[in-house]
C-alpha cells in the first residue's frame, strides 16, 4: 500500500509498476550503506568506495581553531563519510576523547559548535561569572548518562548511517512511539531525550528558558542541539547568568563560521532563538494539523528524540513552502521513523533541497518519501536531491542508474551537495542522468 500511494502521487497508472521497483532499487542501493560482503579490491568495472582527504569534503578554513584536532583521512561507504575528531585535553579535560560523526552535514555543525564551548569554558573561569559559579549552590539540570562521559564507547553499536533509516519505515506510528520510549531504548535514544529536556526546568516560568536561548544566540548555537557536552555547558552557564542575575552579553565574541546557521535559513534560525520552547512546540503541532498530517505521525515526529526541536522547526517551515504539493505528509512519516540525527538530517536537507528547486527552478506537482526524497516537476521530470559526501561507482549504485524502470522516465536530475567521482559522474551521464554536482537548486 505504502508503493502504491507513492507510484500513483508521482506517475500515471501506465508508470505504476516499473516505477515501484525503482524505488526499491534506490532505497537498497543509493542508501542501503550497509555492505553485504567485503571487497578486496574493486570488481570489474566497480570502484571500492576511497578513503578522501578530509579538505576535499569540508573547507580548510571550518578544520583549525583551539582545542581540536581533525582527521586528515575520511573513509567512504560509496555515498557519505565518516569524519573523525580528537578533543584536547588542555582544552576540554573532562570530555577529552575522539568523536566520530557521520556525513558532513553534521560534522560541520559539531566544528561550529567547538568554539562556543570554547569560550563558555572561559566565561565559567573569569569575572563575575567565575564569582557567581562559587556562589550559585543549585543548578537546574545535570547532564546523564554516560554519553556525556565516553560518547564512543556509548554509542558503540547503534545503527548511525542513513541507510538504516528504512529499517522502520514500515512500522506503524503507535510502534514507533512506544519504541522511542521503551525503558530498554538505545544509548542514542537515552542521550537524546536528555539533551531534548534542555532548559526545560521549573525556572523556565521565571525567566531561566529565555536566558538560555539568548545565550545560545550570542553564541550563534542551537539552543536545542544534540550535543551533550555544549548542552551541560549552555545549562551550567545559563543557570549562573538566571540565578546571578548576570546578562549574557557579558564579553561574548565567538568566531563561528560564517557559513554555519543552524537550520538552513537565517530566518529559521531566528525564530528557533527567540521564540520559547512551548510556543514552537505548539507551532510546529499546528501548522502540521493544517497541512493534514495524520496525529499519529505528528506525535511520532514530535516525539522523536533522534529530531531536535530546531530541526522539527525547519522541517515544517520547509514543508510550509510547498503550498498545495502531494506527499507532504509522507515525509512527516518517513522522519518519524528516523533512528539517527544524521538520518533526520538527510531527509531534512533533502526537504529544503526540493523547497528551493520549487521556488527557484520550477514548481513541483507532487513529492514522495519511499526512503530519499523525490519530486516531479511540471514536466514531468523525476527531481532526486542527494545531499551525500562522496559518490563512488559501486554495484548498488550501479543498479540504480541503470534500472530500466529509471532509465524509462525522461528526464531525470540528480542534485547532490557533495561530489561524484569521475567514474561515478561518467556512468551517470551515459545512463541518461543530468548532474548538478556541489550545488543545490
Amino acid at each position: 500500500m505504502f508503493f502504491t500511494a507513492l507510484r500513483r502521487s508521482l506517475w500515471p497508472r501506465s508508470a505504476y509498476t516499473d516505477y515501484g521497483k525503482a524505488v526499491r532499487v534506490v532505497v537498497t542501493t543509493l542508501l542501503f550503506f550497509t555492505p553485504l560482503r567485503a571487497f578486496a579490491q574493486a570488481a570489474s568495472g566497480f570502484e571500492n568506495p576511497p578513503v578522501l582527504k578530509v579538505t576535499e569534503l569540508i573547507p580548510a578554513n571550518l578544520l583549525k581553531g583551539k582545542g581540536f584536532q581533525v582527521n586528515q583521512n575520511v573513509p567512504t561507504d560509496g555515498v557519505m563519510g565518516t569524519f573523525t575528531l580528537t578533543a584536547d585535553a588542555a582544552t576540554f579535560p573532562e570530555y577529552a576523547g575522539t568523536y566520530q560523526v557521520r556525513s558532513g552535514e553534521l560534522f560541520r555543525i559539531r566544528l561550529a559548535e567547538i568554539p562556543a564551548i570554547e569560550k563558555l569554558n572561559e566565561m565559567s573561569k573569569v569575572g563575575v561569572f567565575a564569582k557567581s559559579m562559587a556562589t550559585t549552590a543549585v543548578r537546574p539540570l545535570e547532564a546523564a548518562g554516560n554519553m556525556v562521559l565516553n560518547p564512543v564507547a556509548t554509542v558503540k553499536g547503534v545503527p548511525s548511517g542513513v541507510g538504516r533509516l528504512f529499517d522502520r519505515v514500515e512500522l506503524g506510528a503507535s510502534s514507533l512511539w512506544d519504541s522511542a520510549t521503551a525503558p530498554d531504548q538505545s544509548g542514542m535514544a537515552r542521550a537524546g531525550n536528555v539533551a531534548d529536556r534542555a532548559g526545560t526546568v521549573t525556572a523556565n516560568a521565571l525567566g531561566y528558558e529565555q536566558v538560555r536561548r539568548d545565550l545560545a544566540k550570542q553564541l550563534g548555537v542551537d539552543p536545542y542541539t544534540s550535543n551533550p557536552i555544549l548542552t551541560k555547558k549552555l545549562d551550567d552557564m545559563a543557570w549562573v547568568a538566571f540565578a546571578g542575575r548576570v546578562g549574557v552579553n557579558t564579553a561574548i565574541s565567538v568566531a563561528v563560521p560564517a557559513s554555519m546557521i543552524i537550520t538552513g535559513t537565517t530566518v529559521t534560525d531566528n525564530l528557533v532563538w527567540d521564540t520559547p520552547r512551548a510556543d514552537l512546540i505548539v507551532r510546529v503541532e499546528t501548522k502540521l494539523q493544517e497541512m493534514n498530517v495524520p496525529l499519529a505521525q505528528i506525535s511520532t515526529f514530535t516525539h522523536n528524540p533522534a529530531i531536535p526541536l530546531s530541526l522539527q522547526v525547519a522541517v515544517v517551515e520547509n514543508l510550509g513552502r510547498l503550498v498545495n504539493v502531494p506527499g507532504r505528509a509522507n515525509v512527516v512519516g518517513l522522519m518519524g521513523g528516523a533512528i539517527t540525527e544524521s538520518q533526520a538530517r538527510f531527509v531534512a536537507t533533502s526537504l529544503r533541497m526540493l523547497a528551493d528547486y520549487h521556488e527557484k527552478q520550477q514548481p513541483l506537482t507532487a513529492i514522495a518519501a519511499p526512503g530519499p526524497l523525490a519530486g516531479r516537476n511540471q514536466d514531468g521530470a523525476l527531481i532526486l536531491p542527494a545531499p551525500v559526501d562522496y559518490v563512488s561507482w559501486t554495484e548498488r549504485v550501479a543498479s540504480f542508474v541503470q534500472s530500466p524502470a529509471f532509465v524509462a522516465v525522461q528526464p531525470r536530475t540528480v542534485w547532490l551537495a557533495g561530489k561524484m567521482s569521475p567514474l561515478a559522474k561518467k556512468e551517470f551521464e551515459a545512463n541518461g542522468w543530468t548532474i548538478h554536482e556541489g550545488t543545490a537548486p
